[in-house]
């Protein structure tokens, strides 16, 4: 029982530094997410342009010759 009580500040310290590390690796997956407000389709070079970055999913099908695979505008 006094183990216990001398440990739960330990415990409480290590619970946060979980909880932000968490955190912090939630906020890289996004980072890694490429968005574009252009996409250019590869099969064909159509830009399909957007008015707020948007992943490459979101490009296809495109409307020139309905091509699938798109690479950001550079």
């Amino acid at each position: 029982m006094v183990d216990e009580e001398a440990l739960k500040p330990i415990r409480n310290v290590l619970e946060h530094v979980r909880e932000r590390i968490d955190y912090v690796v939630h906020r890289l997956g996004k980072i890694e997410e490429v968005r574009s407000l252009a996409w250019r389709c590869r099969s064909c070079g159509y830009i399909k342009h957007f008015t707020r970055p948007m992943p490459a999913e979101v490009a296809p099908p495109c409307p020139k010759c309905r091509g699938t695979l798109f690479e950001p505008k550079g």
